[in-house]
């Protein structure tokens, strides 16, 4: 299967984390297609010096300038056509890393969608606490409840996934753009910083028929984790994930990790 790992740069400097994310990525990926995307403007020669990419792609600035840009990107159809050579693609953030190069196994998986979970606050982690916090999230879900326009957090508890370390059916993605053009639009003009494209992905796409499929909480945590990793690796039977996101977050915990690697932070 042809794919591709796509990794999002909007500055031409980068700090220790990333430098270390990027590294994974390229030891990881050895022989893989892996292509930079960036702002028309951006010159990334102090990065493609030390990182060969496969291609660097540009969009308009417009799309890198913040949070609401980057949802305006993921959401539009002129991102995915760029790429539809591909059938699968793995967004890689700068502060994703990645363990084992389980691509294949993924994009071979049959879904659309792959993302770290959002976990449940460990404070609603007894029994009784989880039950009732479930039949809120499954309500909270089935109807739609939401804050300022946006879907209440507790619809994303325990979904996939988060979109920062993402897998995407490329032709899917595209052909979903175009379909549901004007529900992403109305989502991007609320221009909420609380609002992030993989909520679209993750909740709304799927909300009234199925047009993505997406795991479970228990595949998903197989794939990815981001919140409440030491929680995450319990839930995994002690076996770490594909990849994980936003780990400088929980340093202190992927310390050893990263040692293992060969980092050291």
């Amino acid at each position: 299967m042809n794919n591709v790992i796509i990794v999002p740069l909007y500055k031409n400097e980068l700090n220790q984390f990333e430098h270390i994310s990027l590294k994974q990525c390229f030891k990881i990926f050895i022989g893989r297609k892996i292509i930079a995307i960036k702002p028309k403007s951006l010159n990334l020669s102090n990065i493609t010096k030390e990182y060969t990419f496969n291609d660097v792609v540009s969009f308009d600035d417009e799309f890198f300038i913040d949070i609401n840009g980057y949802n305006k990107l993921m959401l539009s159809a002129i991102f995915y056509e760029q790429f539809l050579a591909y059938h699968y693609m793995l967004i890689y953030q700068t502060d994703a890393f990645v363990f084992t190069d389980q691509l294949d196994f993924w994009a071979n998986s049959g879904y659309d969608y792959i993302g770290a979970p959002w976990l449940r606050p460990l404070k609603n982690n007894n029994i009784f606490n989880r039950y009732i916090f479930d039949i809120k999230c499954y309500i909270y879900t089935k109807f739609n409840v939401k804050k300022n326009g946006l879907p209440k957090g507790k619809q994303l508890y325990n979904k996939v996934g988060n979109g920062g370390f993402s897998l995407r059916n490329i032709s899917k993605f595209h052909e979903i753009c175009i379909v549901k053009r004007e529900l992403a639009e109305r989502y991007i003009n609320l221009n909420n910083p609380s609002f992030n494209e993989d909520i679209f992905w993750s909740i709304e796409v799927n909300r009234k028929r199925l047009n993505l499929k997406i795991p479970n909480l228990r595949l998903g945590i197989k794939f990815a984790f981001e919140n409440y990793p030491a929680y995450a690796l319990r839930l995994n039977n002690g076996e770490l994930p594909f990849g994980c996101h936003a780990w400088e977050k929980n340093l202190a915990f992927w310390m050893s990790f990263l040692k293992n690697e060969g980092y050291n932070v």
